[in-house]
């Protein structure tokens, strides 16, 4: 077990020729500096996900890939503040907008239980600009690529 007090995660996924695919997800963890900046770098990972997955399903799963290497490597921290530049995504997360497509709403529900699984107290969502969430964005596109 590592512990930590705020952890980042950043997320990104990508489709090419929406919704028809390729598609991949990348994703990003840090430590979290006093001053609410990127410190410590932990982990990254990107993975292809295949063809006629979508824009919005491929950043569900950078977002969900993220979560569970925190679970799996059984990762303690006072708060994890997940950072992405899809809006929609985020926004859904925090509860502003509805999930509405059946094609969203069973990774919607496994980022929710996943959020209830990590031994992390609180988290957090945060929408940042695409220049800031450069390296998911590039893992995710290198996955397609690969």
């Amino acid at each position: 077990m590592v512990s930590y007090d705020r952890v980042i995660l950043y997320f990104d996924g990508a489709s090419r020729n929406n919704p028809r695919g390729p598609a991949g997800c990348g994703w990003v963890l840090y430590e979290m500096n006093s001053h609410g900046a990127d410190s410590s770098y932990i982990a990254k990972g990107s993975e292809y996900l295949g063809r006629y997955v979508s824009n919005n399903q491929a950043e569900y799963q950078g977002l969900l890939k993220g979560l569970q290497y925190i679970y799996n490597e059984d990762i303690q921290c006072d708060a994890v503040h997940i950072r992405g530049d899809s809006q929609i995504v985020i926004r859904q997360l925090e509860g502003l907008y509805q999930v509405r497509s059946s094609n969203i709403r069973p990774y919607y529900d496994e980022v929710k239980e996943m959020l209830e699984k990590i031994d992390c107290n609180t988290h957090r969502f945060l929408h940042v600009p695409r220049w800031k969430n450069a390296i998911a964005d590039s893992l995710a596109n290198q996955a397609i690529s690969e």
